[in-house]
């Protein structure tokens, strides 16, 4: 072999080499700065960021953002905090350890840590860290941590987010935004009041604003185009929220004196209510252990709903309660068109919005995204007070109704009992003639005979009549729930008269980011940044 030859192997061999060792960063220590200092030395080769044990707590009084760079295929931002034992509601025992704990000391409505991720194809980790309000930290409406982006592989897990210790109301634990797909695990959420552990929007959806693109696009119930929460912990407060067009999965997580929500369209901003939700085999446990016991398992304010599977033996007044905000100005004022989305139905002010459906016009049904409503015809703009041209129909280039798709709300098997004192039901509607039993929502009936609500049993049990509309919950279909215990089960809908169709097949559990790999073991290159 000549000498140029193998001088020319050498290289491309040294090459190889180059691009296959991957980099890891250690932050030198758990202050801000030398995590800054960390996060601005990633690089596309970067695998790992490692942010060290700090017991006694690291107080930030200066945000730390993180911008994935564009190259990067897979990054991991690893403290040194732990969740063991089991988070899942059949044997709920997972305890934090706060090895690497963040005291939030910013006075402003900032959060802490600030994630902006890369493409839709890259991936994100964000492990073992704790974050708590230390004695001077404000109030955090939009997140102890903000990951935004648009990568569709992003995992939050293992993480211990503490909202219980600021001095008032309205902290968020994680926000995630713009349009992101993937899961938070196996983190516990401590909360109070009326602050929520995690806050869904898809606000960029589609490449649109204000999740106008969600709402013009198919629901898929049961894909990985939604943001799923599953074997979490959550503690007082609300679980969550949703907004802009999210999509949102919570399964299978313990949830203790803590109610779910979604946020609803409403004239304060053009963002449009969340798109749709999947709520199932959550075990929700409550109490009256202060103000009462809790309104109800599911505040449902926009867009699609199955809910299913849940347990909530005691401490919850309601399974779900269903309004439609529009109708008053009971929690939010309406600008009038076309500086707003208006009042629905003339019945609060005599004059309604021609963003309803207005087949009545005292109630305005439907009402644009009320809970129920499907996809649409695509809405585009911002209102002019904030800044924008006005909202319109792309389709009629005016405010119009978007001709919004009926899908209904579905419940079934859901284990919930009346709390003592208060009167309760598992559908309880707050504004008269919004909503239609066994049109806009279904429920579950243990003696089903395909005439209305929701059924359950064997695909062979199920009738060979049915009226549109109704449904059927097979549980000897699907393969869908890997996990070895809780069943399978596919959802089929009557279509026409007497014609069932499958409608609803789970996304694969555990999700399967939820599962990955520990990192490779093969060579990385070592930045200690001392």
């Amino acid at each position: 072999m000549t000498r140029m030859m193998k001088s020319l192997l050498l290289g491309l061999l040294l090459s190889t080499l180059s691009v296959a060792v991957a980099q890891t960063i250690n932050a030198a220590s758990c202050s801000a700065s030398d995590v800054q200092t960390a996060f601005n030395a990633v690089t596309p080769s970067t695998t790992t960021v490692n942010i060290p044990s700090c017991t006694g707590g690291a107080s930030w009084t200066t945000r730390v953002t993180l911008t994935v760079p564009s190259g990067n295929t897979s990054l991991t931002v690893a403290g040194q905090s732990k969740v063991t034992g089991s988070c899942s509601p059949s044997s709920p025992s997972c305890v934090a350890t706060d090895n690497t704990l963040i005291l939030d000391n910013l006075t402003g409505s900032t959060g802490p840590l600030g994630i902006q991720t890369a493409g839709a194809s890259s991936s994100f980790r964000l492990t073992g860290i704790t974050i708590k309000g230390g004695s001077k930290g404000g109030v955090k409406y939009n997140g102890q941590v903000e990951v935004n982006g648009l990568s569709k592989n992003v995992r939050i897990d293992h993480n211990h987010f503490n909202t219980s210790t600021y001095n008032s109301g309205g902290t968020l634990g994680v926000y995630v935004y713009n349009w992101l797909n993937g899961v938070a695990d196996h983190n516990i959420f401590d909360g109070t009041g009326v602050n929520n552990g995690i806050h869904i929007n898809m606000d960029a959806f589609g490449g649109y604003t204000f999740g106008h693109g969600s709402w013009a696009a198919a629901t898929n119930f049961g894909s990985s185009g939604f943001f799923f929460v599953e074997n979490n912990t959550f503690n007082n407060g609300f679980v969550n929220d949703c907004q802009s067009g999210g999509r949102q999965v919570l399964r299978y997580n313990v949830i203790n004196e803590a109610p779910a929500q979604t946020h609803p369209t409403n004239s304060g901003t053009a963002n449009r209510s969340c798109r749709a939700t999947e709520v199932y085999g959550n075990a929700f446990k409550g109490s009256n252990s202060y103000s009462g016991p809790p309104e109800q398992i599911f505040w449902m304010s926009g867009g699609g709903l199955l809910i299913w599977g849940n347990t909530a033996p005691t401490g919850y007044q309601n399974l779900v309660t269903l309004h439609s905000m529009r109708r008053s100005n009971n929690t939010y004022g309406e600008d009038p068109t076309p500086a707003g989305w208006g009042f629905c139905g003339t019945s609060f002010n005599g004059t309604g919005s021609a963003w309803d459906q207005n087949s009545n016009t005292t109630t305005g049904y439907h009402c644009l995204d009320q809970p129920g409503m499907g996809v649409g015809q695509l809405l585009s703009g911002d209102f002019a007070g904030d800044g924008g041209s006005g909202v319109v129909n792309t389709v009629t280039n005016s405010v119009s109704w978007p001709h919004e798709a009926l899908e209904p709300i579905y419940e079934w098997l859901d284990t919930w009992a009346l709390v003592s004192g208060y009167p309760g039901s598992v559908f309880n509607v707050s504004d008269s003639g919004a909503f239609v039993a066994n049109t806009d929502y279904y429920q579950y009936t243990s003696s089903f005979t395909g005439a209305s609500g929701v059924g359950s049993g064997t695909l062979a049990a199920r009738p060979s009549t049915c009226t549109t509309g109704v449904a059927y919950w097979a549980t000897d279909q699907g393969n869908w729930n890997q996990s070895g215990i809780g069943g399978q089960g596919e959802l089929f809908t009557c279509t026409v008269t007497n014609t069932w169709t499958l409608y609803y097949t789970p996304y694969t559990y555990p999700h399967p980011l939820s599962v990955q790999p520990a990192a490779p073991v093969n060579p990385q290159a070592i930045v200690n940044l001392n």
